[in-house]
């Protein structure tokens, strides 16, 4: 017979994150702003990755409750608190940023080392 315990605490079962929508369309050279809205208390911070086909996810930014907009190159990552949300705007769009994203809670779940939870998927197209 085999037999498993798992032990959480309380906020890890608590915190959620889900889409705002599934896919967004823009021209090449635009900017796009995609979001994610989340609950739960005691959020580290959230993180953005993205995923192009056959390659592992790859991080983007991570963002902050309370410490404004995030900026990386051509990427700004902002959390709304008031409203439990989590954006990402592009700029400048390129063909190269055809991709998966997904936003994920920190700490991020993972189940094999090299692959990540999917918390959200986003297919952005160009």
């Amino acid at each position: 017979m085999l037999s498993s315990l798992f032990v959480f605490p309380d906020n890890v079962l608590s915190n959620a994150i889900t889409s705002r929508s599934t896919k967004q369309h823009v021209l090449e050279g635009g900017k796009v702003t995609i979001s994610c809205n989340y609950s739960g208390s005691n959020i580290n911070s959230l993180q953005w990755y993205r995923q192009s086909s056959n390659t592992a996810p790859e991080f983007i930014l991570q963002a902050f409750e309370g410490l404004g907009p995030q900026q990386k190159d051509r990427y700004i990552a902002e959390v709304r608190k008031n409203e439990k949300q989590i954006d990402l705007e592009i700029s400048k769009t390129e063909m190269a940023d055809a991709a998966v994203y997904y936003c994920a809670l920190v700490p991020t779940v993972t189940g094999n080392p090299s692959t990540l939870y999917k918390n959200l998927r986003y297919d952005f197209h160009i």
